[in-house]
């Protein structure tokens, strides 16, 4: 009985209590605008409904986290406030028992938590309701799609995040101590789970302990299909079910924690508290016998300028020494230090393998680290600093001190930079130790400095300066931090509804990429000057909390904003007035780059204007129209300047077999400046400078057969800086430019138009732009990539000490002044696709064959050099045996800067990113080598894409992607041999599954696929694999080299996937083989292979016979996911093994068996017969088949 009274006394008292109203208001805006705002998301996939089980128990898992800073102020208060107000002794005097008080007090705390979160589901209710909601986007909902989830996901993460802040406030009696304890939990968490949560091997683990469930969530969830996340709860079974069982063990373990630690007497100081305490005295006594006795000096009469500059110097060092001598500023900076090398240490690229630790990229790895932690400091110190004189009640003893008062909040500001400098230097000082521990040649302080700890020092100040002027305005400063929570929020809101703009957007500037390579690239300038921006409006907070600072007894916000006027002087007022002149000057410099020197839109202006586009231009993409033969570009490279000029023509003839009046053409890049456009025989009819969209009408109609010229002059020029992303592709070293940037576009296609279904429908638009259907014969007159077969001819000038690189031979390179210009000329048609490059390269060089092989790169990224030209040599041979012929006399690879993390295939010339495959590290045998892996993918393309392409309609990029992914695989395999290939396929799968529910358009089967990269990437490695492993290697080559021969440089019309699947059945002799390309490309087809158990005994000739009990099925697939049971007859590998498969130890010589066994839908047991004892067997051991969970597909043998 007691112990309720004294828990309706704590939701009384915390009812009434700001916090609470205050973080209600917050998180039911975030549920709210989730569900009822296409710009706001918290993880939620654009396929699943934000209403979804699903989604709401996702939603609760990860809001919960942030939740932590709100349950502080009502469980850890309930514990420390009787000390803080000094009503402990009186509390400590009543009959009432520890066991009660605590009780009371924890349950109090928990419902008030409960309650207040319960603002999250109601806000998705309320914001799915909206009637301007899309109706698509939204499920029928229903209550127990939000009471479950808050039931099984909310609840017990309120418990144990309760328990564990009540039971640390409990040992700490410090609400310091508590928040500090939070902020530790926070950054633990997501540096845990975001350095972890892409590991397969930390999977299970992270979904059995990660204490908000998200790991679960994530488990549970991994392959279901977007159908069954619209529809299914989470079951309460699994690791979903050992995640909260253990969760809630841990919240009765910390409850115990703080009734063991609790006492109801006062509690003695430590023995630690009690030497430091017996010290200070000391020294206090010996300074006043020391001291001679001197009549007191005369109090000043006159309080000037220079006592107050005395007054502020003295509170700066008073502040600056407390933040020092405070143990929780070590535990911080060890936080820091700690969070940010386990951050590095694990940070890992694609397939798991590390990479090189380049100091662009550990600068990016630490600000990732560590912006968040640093935000909520300059936040939390902000208030403490503020409030700690009102809290010990010596408030009034400052304030009637004869000192102004930005001589007393300032060096509170000027303290939590500190703190937060010393927070930069520590995650700098991690970078630096995890760089030499990893033995990096080059460590570029200075690059840390300017990219990292000046910049983010800058940035932090602003956010402290705000919050201290957020508390200045607040009654206490549980109210500050709230404001500074809606600030927060609110950004995040406007940033997602496309409010980006940097001159009202607090704290907001361009874009400041790094690389390597091109250093800072001057991206810096722009983000600087945002800064003095921001400072100018920083130094206006700082007069306004000036005029505001409460002083005296008077606390309330409006009073001392009607006393403002009173305290305004000619100083203040000329300090405000000089931040403002700062403001205007500054942001006139912004305005100009932003919105006259760059292109400005918000987001949604850019979708209007999308969707106008379609609506006025999408009509014309069936006109007939010229295909481009020859091209001549004149390119100029001046990379200081960022710009490039372009003077070049295109030879047109018109093919289409009737005569063309009008010509189309069109810019593939809005800030390209045309300075000339001219087409032979014909005059300009219309020019939309809205669009960019141009119609040239011929004065005879072109006839078939006949042909035209096309000229121009063009401009790109980066200037400035702009409002968002940098542009990256003009730069001082690393230049690298595709023609459709520079060069005109002839036609109309459906590239860049809205795909997002919401957002078409928003548009009044169709609700889906879907690529031609594969019926559609008309639709292989233009290829997908929308270029022609040409003749090329390009000239390119740049600085006398780059080298530039087009597609074609070199026919010339010189040096003229300080240009350097070099004519490139193909051997071979080439698709008039292709970028141009330019930057300070060394060049490795190799042969294979006639080949020239070629490695540009920077001097200082030689280290994947040899795997490059060793992987293009291995492919060229594979694919020149298998294939056909190379059509080239060169093959380039082109190292680019790190903006961007991708490798692409032009004629003969192959860009690839600093940051993947030269930064990869791949000296350990057991990373999985993408370097040669993602070598042999673009070289493949070398065939698929740059040989034959598909038709502009479905399963097109079957024919490239797909294709080149099988050719790599190939040459992995001879590079590596199967065994080691698992690890490939299964990431493949992984990758296949988890993209089904993810994309925004229903699944087609791989002959039908829609540049969907889940499908034709990934599920295309798979099928193809599985393929030639039933049609034979050989058998499947030969189709491909049919294929090729028939198409090789054909224009229209382009081939189709249904060639392919053609080709493929010439092969197949067996029923069995037919029904397989069936299931592989024309259905979508899942099975579910398990391995239950496996048994093993030693027979009397010492041979081991094994067990294995499987579980196996099939079924077909709508394009939602939905799955029907189909008949499962076939013959799948089951394999036992003397170490487990996919790990980066095991080969070939741990294989005991494997080999083909007819399996049926259902149990069955087949028996193995070994020589050595196995320890790992299983069905479908390689991850041949696309298996719904491939995690079960092996199992120990006992």
């Amino acid at each position: 009985m007691l112990t309720a009274r004294l828990a309706g006394f704590e939701i009384g008292y915390q009812l009434r209590n700001p916090v609470f109203w205050v973080s209600v208001a917050i998180f039911f805006l975030i549920g709210f605008g989730s569900a009822a705002s296409n710009n706001v998301s918290l993880g939620t996939p654009p396929s699943i409904h934000e209403n979804a089980p699903f989604a709401i128990s996702n939603a609760l898992g990860l809001l919960g986290l942030f939740y932590l800073f709100v349950i502080t102020s009502f469980v850890a208060n309930a514990v420390v406030r009787d000390d803080t107000t000094g009503f402990g002794p009186m509390i400590r005097a009543t009959p009432v028992g520890r066991t009660s008080f605590l009780a009371g007090r924890f349950i109090g705390g928990l419902v008030i938590a409960t309650l207040g979160f319960l603002a999250v589901p109601f806000g998705i209710a309320a914001g799915s309701a909206m009637p301007w909601v899309d109706p698509e986007t939204v499920g029928p909902g229903g209550f127990m799609a939000y009471a479950w989830p808050f039931l099984i996901i909310a609840i017990p993460n309120l418990i144990l995040s309760s328990a564990l802040l009540f039971s640390l406030a409990t040992i700490t009696r410090s609400m310091l101590a508590s928040y500090i304890g939070v902020l530790i939990l926070v950054m633990g968490y997501l540096t845990v789970s975001t350095v972890l949560g892409d590991k397969p091997e930390y999977q299970d683990a992270l979904a059995r302990f990660e204490p908000m469930a998200i790991g679960a969530i994530g488990e549970v969830s991994r392959y279901w299909t977007a159908t069954e996340m619209n529809s299914l709860s989470l079951p309460l079974e699994g690791n979903l079910l050992i995640n909260r069982l253990v969760t809630l063990g841990w919240s009765a373990l910390f409850l115990g924690i703080a009734w063991a630690r609790f006492s109801m007497t006062e509690r003695a100081p430590s023995r630690w508290r009690q030497r430091r305490m017996a010290k200070q005295a000391s020294r206090a006594a010996a300074m006043d016998t020391n001291r001679p006795q001197a009549p007191a000096a005369p109090a000043p009469r006159h309080f000037n300028a220079g006592h107050a500059l005395r007054s502020f110097l003295t509170r700066l060092k008073l502040e600056t020494l407390m933040v020092l001598k405070s143990p929780g500023l070590i535990v911080l900076l060890l936080i820091a230090l700690g969070f940010t090398a386990f951050g590095l240490a694990l940070s890992q690229t694609a397939y798991g393998t590390p990479s090189y630790p380049l100091t662009a990229n550990v600068i990016g790895t630490v600000v990732g680290g560590v912006t968040l932690f640093n935000l909520i400091i300059a936040v939390f110190y902000g208030g403490e600093l503020v409030w700690r004189e009102r809290d010990v009640k010596i408030n009034e003893i400052i304030d009637a001190a004869p000192a102004p008062a930005w001589a007393i909040f300032v060096p509170k500001i000027l303290a939590v930079f500190l703190v937060l400098l010393m927070m930069s230097l520590a995650g700098m000082l991690a970078g630096v130790i995890y760089q030499l521990v990893l033995g990096a040649e080059h460590i570029d302080i200075g690059l840390y400095l300017v990219a990292y700890v000046i910049p983010q020092s800058i940035d932090l100040l602003m956010i402290a300066i705000l919050s201290v002027f957020f508390q200045v305005l607040s009654p206490n400063k549980y109210v500050g931090w709230g404001l500074v929570l809606v600030w927060f929020v609110s950004r995040i809101f406007l940033s997602n509804l496309g409010y980006t703009n940097m001159l009202y957007s607090f704290g907001g500037g361009p874009g400041e990429p790094l690389s390597d390579m091109n250093g800072t690239g001057g991206f810096m300038v722009g983000g600087m000057i945002a800064r003095a921006y921001w400072a100018c409006f920083g130094v206006l907070l700082l007069v306004l909390a000036h005029w505001a600072w409460p002083r005296g007894t008077v606390v309330a916000v409006w009073p001392r904003l009607k006393a403002m006027r009173q305290r305004i002087t000619l100083a203040s007022g000329g300090v405000a007035l000089a931040a403002l002149a700062g403001m205007i000057g500054t942001g006139v410099v912004i305005y100009q780059n932003i919105k006259v020197l760059n292109i400005y839109q918000t987001s949604d202006e850019r979708e209007a204007q999308t969707a106008e586009y379609e609506r006025k231009f999408l009509k014309y993409a069936k006109l007939p129209r010229p295909v481009v033969t020859d091209v001549a570009f004149d390119v100029a490279i001046y990379p200081d300047d960022r710009r490039m000029t372009v003077k070049g023509h295109y030879d047109l003839r018109n093919d289409s077999g009737a005569p063309i009046s009008e010509l189309h053409v069109r810019q593939g890049d809005d800030s390209v400046e045309f300075s000339q456009l001219a087409v032979a025989g014909a005059k300009l009819a219309s020019h939309d400078t809205k669009h960019a969209y141009r119609i040239y009408r011929f004065a005879t109609p072109l006839a078939p057969g006949a042909t035209t010229r096309l000229d121009f002059q063009s401009q790109v020029w980066r200037r400035g800086f702009a409002n968002g992303p940098a542009a990256t592709d003009i730069v001082d070293n690393g230049t690298f430019v595709n023609n459709f940037t520079f060069a005109p576009i002839i036609g109309m296609d459906q590239r860049g138009l809205l795909q997002d279904r919401t957002a078409r429908r928003r548009q009044g638009l169709p609700d889906e732009l879907r690529t031609a259907k594969l019926e559609d014969t008309s639709a292989q007159g233009r290829n997908y990539i929308g270029a022609d077969w040409v003749n090329s001819r390009v000239t390119i000038s740049t600085a006398a000490d780059q080298v530039p690189i087009a597609p074609g031979n070199k026919v010339s390179d010189t040096v003229k002044g300080d240009r350097r210009i070099a004519v490139f000329e193909s051997p071979a048609p080439i698709l008039n696709f292709f970028s141009v490059q330019s930057a300070r390269y060394v060049v490795a060089e190799d042969k294979a064959g006639d080949v020239q092989l070629s490695v540009y790169h920077d001097p200082r990224h030689d280290w994947n050099v040899p795997a490059m030209l060793k992987a293009m040599k291995t492919s060229l041979g594979y694919y020149e045996r298998n294939f056909g012929p190379y059509q080239f006399g060169y093959a380039r690879i082109i190292e680019f800067p790190g903006y961007s993390s991708f490798a692409q295939a032009f004629a003969g010339t192959m860009p690839y990113s600093e940051s993947i495959g030269f930064a990869a590290d791949v000296r350990d045998p057991e990373v999985i080598d993408y370097v040669s892996y993602v070598t042999a993918h673009e070289v493949g393309h070398q065939y698929w894409a740059h040989q034959i392409v598909g038709g502009d309609m479905q399963g097109s990029t079957l024919l490239s992607e797909t294709l080149s992914q099988y050719s790599a695989l190939m040459v992995m395999k001879e590079l590596y041999g199967e065994d080691k290939i698992r690890r490939f396929l299964k990431y493949e799968l992984d990758q296949y599954l988890q993209g089904r529910k993810v994309d925004i358009l229903p699944e087609q089967p791989l002959i039908r696929v829609e540049n969907q990269q889940h499908i034709h990437y990934r599920k295309g490695s798979l099928v193809m694999y599985l393929l030639q492993h039933r049609l034979g290697e050989d058998a499947v080559n030969r189709a491909l080299a049919r294929l090729i021969e028939r198409y090789r440089f054909k224009p229209a019309p382009y081939p189709r996937s249904l060639d392919l699947i053609a080709e493929l059945r010439k092969e197949a002799k067996t029923p069995e083989q037919q029904a397989l390309i069936t299931d592989l490309f024309e259905k979508i087809t899942i099975y579910d292979l398990k391995a239950k158990e496996a048994v093993t005994k030693q027979l009397p000739d010492l041979t081991y016979r094994t067990r294995i009990t499987i579980e196996a099925g099939k079924f077909t697939a709508d394009g939602k996911g939905k799955e029907t049971p189909a008949k499962l007859a076939e013959n799948i590998e089951v394999g036992v093994f003397t170490a487990r498969p996919g790990t980066g130890a095991f080969a070939k010589a741990n294989v005991l068996s494997m080999k083909r066994y007819p399996v049926r839908a259902g149990k069955q047991v087949i028996e193995v017969v070994t020589k050595g004892k196995p320890t790992f067997a299983g069905i479908d051991p390689y991850n041949f088949y696309i298996d719904r969970d491939s995690d079960d597909n092996l199992v120990p043998v006992t």
